[in-house]
């Protein structure tokens, strides 16, 4: 793993993301190139360390005066996180917000080029929701769980009903999740749409469901948000397996 560039602080969250990165790979939450994070690492990042600021910055595709100087690790868009350990200097970037927050700079990462995240619109938005209210979580993960995406095709997926049942499937659940799941229907990838939507199922919350696509929750550090994925996921395995069962004995 190369990184070079990168104080301490840095280097020990980048290090931090490549082993949740592992984890997501292999609980099949991403198949190809699915799935995107993102980590707030404002007050780790020193910017005299980077040597970028003789160059414009890049425009952002929606504005986030909420996030203006602030830093992001972002993973490159169409990489996999199978290839975050390996590789994390061409999978990850490390960007710094200007300071009218309508654009960015690479400080560091994407070495094999591309651009941040199609999703991070999203991102974005949910970051800058998290800063203005005063939150502590810092991370924002999306991933494609097979048994949560599968419980999204359900007819009564988005009504309060799916949310309780949901919750009340594994003990655990209502302990990881206390004020449930938001819940969005299929919006466009990478819209505004989406992510105004899902800024709004998120208030009180740590995680929505995205119709037909996937997760996003948000934790202080990324094994806080991989818990949560990984304990809405089991939730949604025991829900559709005791779905199934009640169906076969009807």
């Amino acid at each position: 793993m190369n990184y070079a560039g990168l104080s301490f602080g840095l280097e020990e969250v980048a290090g931090e993301i490549a082993e949740v990165s592992q984890y997501i790979w292999e609980s099949g939450w991403s198949a190809a190139n699915g799935g995107n994070l993102s980590v707030d690492v404002t007050g780790l990042a020193h910017l005299e360390d980077f040597d970028v600021f003789g160059f414009p910055p890049l425009p952002l595709m929606v504005a986030a005066p909420a996030l203006a100087g602030r830093c992001l690790f972002v993973t490159v868009s169409g990489s996999r996180f199978r290839d975050v350990p390996k590789c994390p200097e061409q999978t990850l970037m490390l960007l710094h917000i200007s300071d009218s927050g309508e654009g960015y700079r690479v400080l560091w990462g994407g070495t094999g080029g591309g651009n941040p995240t199609m999703e991070f619109t999203p991102h974005l938005k949910v970051h800058a929701y998290l800063r203005t209210v005063g939150l502590r979580q810092k991370v924002v993960l999306h991933t494609h769980p097979v048994h949560i995406i599968a419980a999204t095709h359900l007819p009564e997926y988005g009504t309060p009903a799916f949310g309780r049942l949901l919750e009340v499937s594994m003990s655990t659940a209502k302990v990881f999740l206390p004020a449930g799941v938001g819940m969005v229907g299929a919006l466009e990838m990478g819209s505004e749409t989406l992510a105004d939507a899902t800024v709004e199922a998120m208030k009180g919350r740590s995680a929505v469901l995205w119709r037909r696509h996937g997760c996003v929750a948000v934790g202080t550090d990324v094994f806080d948000a991989f818990d949560l994925t990984d304990m809405l996921e089991k939730a949604a395995q025991m829900y559709l397996l005791c779905r199934a069962a009640k169906s076969l004995a009807d």
